[in-house]
């Protein structure tokens, strides 16, 4: 998949809970999340945390807890091209 720097570096950069969190938890997001952001770990835990209008201002991250298929059809549909 991707390959990472040493865990002691990311933690300099970034906190990894949330993304630790998805992988463990929804792997499938997880998945596609990287795949999206080509495995930019900073990126990626950005979008995870910051509020989107399509999730009605809620962060990805805290919908999860509501609806993750949610977060799966914004990550698709991003990837589609579908901003309808």
């Amino acid at each position: 998949m991707c390959h990472q720097n040493s865990k002691s570096s990311l933690e300099k950069q970034t906190n990894l809970t949330e993304l630790e969190y998805l992988k463990t938890e929804h792997f499938d997001i997880f998945q596609e999340l990287m795949k999206q952001f080509k495995c930019d770990v900073r990126v990626c835990q950005e979008w995870l945390t910051k509020p989107k209008r399509p999730l009605q201002g809620k962060s990805p991250f805290k919908q999860l807890t509501i609806n993750a298929d949610e977060v799966m059809d914004m990550l698709i549909r991003m990837r589609t091209g579908d901003f309808s």
